[in-house]
C-alpha cells in the first residue's frame, strides 16, 4: 500500500489555499477574471513557498470546463487531469533535466498545434535557470510571439540567473518566505485534521525549522509524526529532528545580559554535547538579539509577528534588562563572531569565547547621559574659577613638559555590576555652576605673573574645555602690553593652539581677563621654568600615581568625573629598545 506524503496530500486545490502569497494569486484571480491573462509569467522565490503549485492552479483556472475562471471546480475532467498530472494540453517540464537547445526546439515546434481538449495549451518549466544560454535563445522568439492558444509559466529559486531577454518578456512575481504564524496555523489545521496531538510550542519549533517554507514543515511533520507515533510536542520535535530546546537558547541569552559568564560556558557545552551546531547556535542567537532590538525600540505587537504567543513575552522581559545600545553591540558582536565561526576549524571554541566575551561586558553609558554630565562638568570647571586661589597656588606654575602619561588606566563605567554581581554606587553628578566671572581689571595688573597665568587658564576652561587642556600642557613666555606669548614643548598641543578658531577664544579670553587686546603667539618651546606642575581646580582629588604635570593624566581623571567611573587596572607600558 502507498503512502502519500503530507505535502502532496495536502497540496492547494485552489487559490484560496494557497498559504502567504495572496499578493500573487490576487493578481492571478484578478487578470482571469478581466481577462487580461498574460502569455509568460516567471514564478521566483524560496523553496517550497507554492511556485509550482500556482503554475498548476493557474492551468486549471485557465483551462476548467466552467472557465476561464478564477475558482475552478475541481469536479471536471480538466480540473481532475491538471491535479492528477495526466492533462494532455498541460506540459511540466524540469528544466535541470532539459537544459540543451534541442530540447527546446522540440518544446516550440510542438506547442504550434492547437489543443487536443482545454483551451490553452499551458507549458510549466520548473527551475528555468537551469537552462542553458543557447536554450534560453531558442525559446526567445516563441516568447515574445506565441500562438495565441499557449501560455509559459518558469518557476525558479534563482531569478538573476535568468537572462535579461527572457525577463522582459515575462510578467514577474516574487513569491516570500511564508510567515512563522502562517506556517504553525496550517500545521494546526493539519495536525487537526489528521488526528494527531500537539501543542503550540512543538508545532513553533517545527515552523521555525522549516524557515519559511510550507512544504519543508509538512515534510518534517511527517518524519515527526513517524518518529512519535503521532504525538506533535516540543520533546518530539527535538528528540526526532535532533534540534535544540528554545528555551536553553533563552537562558543562554539571560546569562550574557546577567553578566554570568561561567554560566553561559556551562550553557553552550551542554549544547554541544546535545549536538547543536556552534553555526546554528550563533545563526539563533544572532536572530533572537535581533528580536531584542526590535522589541526594544517599539511597543507595536505585530513587530514581532513571526514570534509564537508564548514567546513574546519572553523577548520584551528580556529586552527591559539592557538598553538598546547594549543589545546592538551584542548582536555586532555576534556578527562578527559568526563570520570567524563560518572560517574556523574549531567552532565550538570559536562560540564559547565570543559568548564569554558578550557575558564580560558591562553596560554602556548611554551617548546623552555622558555629553549632560560632560556639560555639568564643564560647568563645574567653570564655577571653580571663581573660588580664592590658596597660596600654594599663587605662585607661577606652568608644566614642564606635556609628556605621556606613565601608566595606562583601564576604566569602567561604575553604577553597573561587578564580576560578582553586586551593584556599585555611581559617583554623584556634580552640580551645574555659572561660568567664571571677569575679574577686575586693576586687580589683573597687581597680580604676579603666575595668578595672571592661573586667571587666564580658568577664563579658558570656562569657553572651551578641550582647549583648556591643550592650553595647560603650555607655559607662559612673555607678557607685552600688546602680546601674549605661549611656549608648548609638544606638537599636538602646538598644532592644537594654533587653530585658527582656538586663537580666536584665546585671543577674545586674554581681552576679557587682561581688559586689553592682545596678540596670542604660540611657538615651539623646548622646557619651561622648574613648577610645580599645573594648577587642579580647587576641591580636586588627584588620581593615585597620576603625574601631577601631565595634561594627559588629568584628561583620565575627567574622563572619571564626567563618566562617573573608577580605575579598574592600571597597565605600565614597557620601555622600547633592545637588551
Amino acid at each position: 500500500m502507498s503512502y502519500l506524503v503530507l505535502a502532496r496530500k495536502w497540496r492547494p486545490q485552489t487559490f484560496d489555499d494557497v498559504i502567504g502569497q495572496e499578493h500573487v494569486t490576487r493578481t492571478l484571480r484578478n487578470a482571469i477574471r478581466s481577462e487580461r491573462v498574460a502569455h509568460a509569467f516567471l514564478f521566483t522565490g524560496p523553496r517550497g513557498v507554492g511556485k509550482t503549485t500556482t503554475a498548476r492552479l493557474l492551468a486549471k483556472a485557465l483551462n476548467c470546463e466552467r472557465g476561464p475562471t478564477p475558482d475552478p471546480c475541481n469536479t471536471c475532467s480538466q480540473c481532475e487531469e491538471i491535479t492528477n498530472g495526466s492533462a494532455i494540453d498541460v506540459l511540466e517540464i524540469d528544466g535541470a533535466s532539459h537544459t540543451g537547445v534541442d530540447n527546446v526546439r522540440d518544446l516550440t515546434e510542438g506547442v504550434q498545434y492547437r489543443p487536443a481538449k482545454g483551451r490553452f495549451r499551458v507549458v510549466i518549466i520548473d527551475e528555468v535557470h537551469m537552462l542553458s544560454n543557447a536554450a534560453f535563445n531558442a525559446l526567445l522568439k516563441t516568447l515574445e510571439e506565441p500562438p495565441a492558444h499557449v501560455k509559459f509559466i518558469f518557476a525558479t529559486t534563482e531569478s538573476h540567473k535568468i537572462l535579461q531577454t527572457i525577463l522582459s518578456r515575462c510578467q514577474r512575481y516574487d513569491f516570500k518566505r511564508i510567515a512563522l504564524r502562517d506556517l504553525i496555523q496550517q500545521l494546526e489545521h493539519l495536525t487537526q485534521e489528521e488526528g494527531f496531538e500537539c501543542d503550540e510550542a512543538g508545532l513553533a519549533l517545527l515552523a521555525r525549522e522549516a524557515d519559511g517554507s510550507l512544504r519543508d514543515a509538512e515534510s518534517l511533520l511527517d518524519q515527526v509524526v513517524a518518529w512519535s507515533n503521532g504525538r506533535v510536542d516540543e520533546a518530539a520535535v527535538r528528540d526526532a529532528l535532533g534540534v535544540a530546546d528554545r528555551q536553553a537558547l533563552f537562558r543562554v541569552v539571560e546569562a550574557i545580559l546577567a553578566e554570568d559568564p561561567a554560566q553561559v560556558l556551562r550553557l553552550t557545552g551542554d549544547l554541544y554535547q546535545y549536538g547543536y551546531d556552534p553555526r546554528r547556535l550563533c545563526h539563533d542567537l544572532l536572530q533572537h538579539f535581533h528580536d531584542l532590538v526590535v522589541a526594544k525600540v517599539s511597543s507595536d505587537v505585530s513587530v514581532l509577528a513571526d514570534l509564537p504567543d508564548h514567546e513574546v513575552e519572553i523577548v520584551r522581559k528580556q529586552a527591559s534588562l539592557r538598553s538598546r545600545e547594549d543589545l546592538q553591540r551584542f548582536f555586532a558582536s555576534l556578527l562578527e563572531a559568526e563570520e570567524a565561526v563560518r572560517k574556523s576549524a574549531y567552532t565550538q571554541l570559536v562560540i564559547e569565547m565570543a559568548l564569554v566575551k558578550l557575558a564580560s561586558q558591562p553596560p554602556v553609558l548611554p551617548i546623552q547621559e555622558a555629553l549632560t554630565k560632560l556639560e555639568e562638568l564643564q560647568h563645574e570647571f567653570g564655577s571653580s574659577s571663581n573660588r580664592p586661589a590658596s597660596a600654594k597656588q599663587q605662585r607661577f606654575r606652568p608644566s614642564a613638559s606635556a609628556g605621556s602619561i606613565g601608566s595606562t588606566e583601564s576604566i569602567r563605567s561604575s553604577g553597573l555590576k561587578d564580576s560578582k554581581g553586586s551593584k556599585r554606587a555611581s559617583t554623584p553628578s556634580p552640580p551645574a555652576a555659572p561660568a567664571a566671572a571677569p575679574v577686575a581689571h586693576d586687580t589683573v595688573e597687581h597680580m604676579e605673573q603666575g595668578e595672571q597665568w592661573d586667571g587666564f587658564l580658568a577664563m579658558v576652561r570656562s569657553k572651551k574645555i578641550s582647549l583648556f587642556f591643550a592650553l595647560k600642557a603650555g607655559y607662559l613666555l612673555d607678557e607685552t602690553s600688546t602680546v601674549l606669548q605661549i611656549g608648548v614643548d609638544k606638537d599636538p598641543y602646538l598644532k592644537e593652539l594654533s587653530r585658527q578658531e582656538n586663537r580666536t577664544i584665546l585671543e577674545e579670553s586674554a581681552e576679557q581677563f587682561f581688559g586689553r587686546k592682545l596678540t596670542i603667539e604660540v611657538q615651539k618651546g623646548k622646557h619651561g621654568p622648574a613648577t610645580e606642575g599645573p594648577i587642579s581646580p580647587p576641591g580636586e582629588r588627584d588620581t593615585p600615581h597620576q603625574s601631577a604635570q601631565d595634561p594627559a593624566a588629568l584628561l583620565v581623571k575627567t574622563a572619571l568625573d564626567i563618566l562617573g567611573g573608577e580605575i579598574q587596572e592600571r597597565r605600565t607600558p614597557r620601555a622600547s629598545g633592545t637588551g
